[in-house]
């Protein structure tokens, strides 16, 4: 495996992989709605993938949120969860946002992964709600 994090764009080769991942972790494996699963946002997003050859084994995107930014579909290949990629991806997003003038990170975490959020200096904000059937709670890392 590479490991290493690569910027993509919607028209980028690997942007396939990243949607086939999306789809094995978000649809298959967390019944989330695959009308849903893809949307608006996509094709302007920051998108970013750690490969294993040619295979996409990690990924996320960034979006423009005001004058933050909002991480999304952060997903891992199942085989590979606690190996550090989750994490390595949310530092990137992190940087990214520092050297974008971000005011902070905004992400949708499904409550089971707060924990892992947490560690990355994100803190919950409001009430938890529900996301195509999975309980998620708002999460901010303000950037200083």
């Amino acid at each position: 495996m590479t490991g290493e994090i690569l910027p993509i764009r919607s028209d980028s080769p690997h942007y396939v992989g990243a949607l086939r991942l999306r789809y094995e972790v978000f649809v298959v494996e967390q019944a989330v709605p695959a009308d849903i699963e893809v949307d608006e946002l996509d094709e302007g997003a920051q998108h970013f993938v750690v490969l294993d050859g040619d295979e996409v084994v990690a990924t996320m995107r960034i979006v423009p949120y005001g004058d933050a930014l909002k991480v999304g579909r952060v997903a891992v290949r199942k085989d590979l969860r606690g190996t550090g990629l989750g994490r390595r991806l949310l530092e990137e997003a992190i940087r990214v946002a520092a050297a974008q003038g971000a005011r902070a990170l905004v992400l949708n975490a499904q409550v089971a992964a707060a924990p892992f959020y947490r560690k990355l200096g994100f803190v919950e904000e409001g009430p938890i709600f529900d996301e195509a059937g999975i309980p998620h709670t708002r999460m901010v890392r303000r950037m200083t």
